[in-house]
């Protein structure tokens, strides 16, 4: 991939926010399954994947979503997709997942879905 991948880790109150940016593929998307893990929320109670900035994103991209959303329902932390790209609509479009998550228009109307999501599934953001 031609762009390098990023991912920042802010903590707003309660809520942590994963900012991604760039490319991510089967070489890149590791990162985010560690990004995306719960666990790493350093006492947060919700977070928010802030996907505005990806420029691309596959399968193996989408199987770190769905990690994520599968290890944030277990800890029952609430998850919020955060104003994600045009690909990443894309991606949940094609593979029927959209569904599957709590999508948020900005990252601000996402840290308030956050706080008052229920940790039993999705819902609209």
């Amino acid at each position: 991939m031609s762009e390098d991948p990023e991912v920042l880790t802010t903590v707003t109150g309660e809520v942590r926010v994963v900012r991604v940016a760039g490319e991510f593929d089967f070489d890149t998307a590791e990162r985010l399954v560690r990004a995306f893990d719960p666990r790493e929320g350093g006492g947060a109670t919700a977070t928010v994947l802030d996907l505005s900035q990806v420029r691309f994103a596959d399968s193996a991209f989408l199987h770190a979503l769905l990690q994520a959303r599968a290890r944030h329902l277990e800890a029952g932390v609430p998850l919020v997709l955060a104003q994600p790209a045009a690909c990443v609509v894309r991606l949940l479009e094609v593979t029927g997942t959209t569904g599957s998550f709590t999508l948020a228009g900005t990252v601000t109307a996402a840290v308030s879905a956050a706080r008052g999501v229920s940790s039993d599934g999705p819902t609209e953001g």
